[in-house]
């Protein structure tokens, strides 16, 4: 049980692969079915670790990872299989954003910062489910009609903007702890 939270996360890694083949295949729903599965193993892996007292850094580092590993993966892969100006630049926002928020925790982590001021917030949470469930939408898309592709990009635009919200959140908890500390 004390490492299932730490496997949950190598497993959501692990589906990248199958994820990208299943696309690659126009297997849409088997693809689909495989992100809803990596997508519960991001919200268990914590929960279960929360629960039974099983956090560690090894587990954060590993969570965050996994989760940027899935996120920037499919996006990219998306981005290729539709061509379409849209989804391309609000991917680059996404994918600019996770490279922020990864390189300010690797800063904090070196200078010895408090890093509680950066743990996930409700925005981070709320970031996540909206870009679990666009993506989610647009990997299905071939089997629908175009609305629902505009659909997936507002969601996406929409995970874009809540997510540097919550970088700017991050930022402003990080400065208040600069003049305090």
């Amino acid at each position: 049980m004390r490492l299932l939270p730490n496997l949950l996360s190598f497993f959501r890694i692990f589906l990248v692969l199958p994820i990208i083949f299943s696309l690659e295949s126009e297997t849409y729903l088997l693809a689909a079915f495989l992100f809803l599965i990596s997508s519960i193993t991001d919200f268990f892996d914590g929960f279960l670790a929360r629960k039974y007292g099983l956090e560690s850094e090894l587990g954060a580092f590993l969570d965050l990872i996994a989760d940027k590993i899935l996120v920037v993966t499919i996006l990219v892969w998306l981005v290729f299989i539709y061509s379409n100006q849209a989804l391309t630049i609000i991917s680059i926002l996404i994918i600019l954003r996770e490279i922020c928020v990864t390189s300010f925790r690797y800063y904090l982590v070196l200078n010895n910062t408090n890093t509680e001021l950066i743990k996930v917030n409700n925005y981070g949470k709320l970031k996540t489910a909206f870009q679990f469930f666009s993506i989610f939408l647009l990997i299905l898309n071939p089997l629908l009609n175009d609305f629902y592709f505009i659909i997936s990009l507002t969601l996406l635009l929409i995970t874009a903007l809540i997510s540097y919200f919550s970088l700017t959140v991050y930022f402003l908890n990080w400065m208040k702890g600069q003049k305090n500390g």
